[in-house]
């Protein structure tokens, strides 16, 4: 069902685009959907027995994950082999992780989220085509056969049933975004606005 959400999703990003994609915008597309569907195929790392100055870089980089569409920090973290050492410092209450933890995630945060910002300022348009890209690519991560090492298998006999779930989280989301359509077409074509087309004089 997931998949579908996000499938259905990524109408969102490509209509604030506004007007139709130029070729090279196809491409940049393409491109970061490769990117996120790499990343999402990497293997998982084994677990690390890291340092506290290795933890924050950790945290630095997993943390932008949070502001990018399409990549997820947990599995950032499982790629780095992070990801069980940060679960049993959360269950050992090994403070001195969790804050070396705390530090990178804040200080990564907070060099990172200004370049985006800056982007949908200043380049919107490829910033929103690389956004929908990355959530193409994501979707690699929610197939449901795939082996460890991030092998893509092919389907086996569920895939009916993962189909017809696929199909109802996009219904979801198409649902959602039909009836925000509506709502917001019936407050332009309010009663006030149907009666008085005509803009008044100051």
């Amino acid at each position: 069902m997931s998949a579908g959400l996000i499938a259905a999703s990524l109408i969102v990003p490509a209509r604030m685009i506004g007007g139709r994609w130029t070729f090279p915008e196809v491409l940049i597309g393409l491109l970061a959907a490769g990117v996120a569907a790499a990343l999402t195929g990497l293997p998982r790392g084994g677990d690390a027995d890291p340092t506290l100055i290795i933890v924050s870089l950790a945290a630095a980089l997993a943390v932008c994950a949070l502001v990018l569409p399409g990549v997820s920090s947990s599995y950032l973290l499982l790629i780095l082999g992070m990801y069980a050492p940060t679960l049993a410092a959360v269950n050992d209450r090994n403070f001195g992780y969790l804050g070396a933890f705390a530090i990178g995630a804040i200080v990564g945060l907070g060099l990172f989220v200004s370049g985006p910002q800056w982007l949908l300022k200043n380049r919107r348009r490829v910033t929103l085509v690389i956004m929908t890209g990355l959530m193409l690519g994501s979707l690699r991560a929610l197939w449901s056969w795939q082996t460890e090492s991030g092998e893509v298998l092919a389907p086996e006999s569920d895939f009916g049933l993962l189909l017809l779930l696929f199909a109802i989280g996009a219904a979801v989301v198409l649902g959602i975004l039909v009836a925000e359509a509506a709502l917001t077409k019936r407050r332009m074509l309010s009663p006030e606005i149907v009666a008085d087309p005509e803009p008044r004089d100051a």
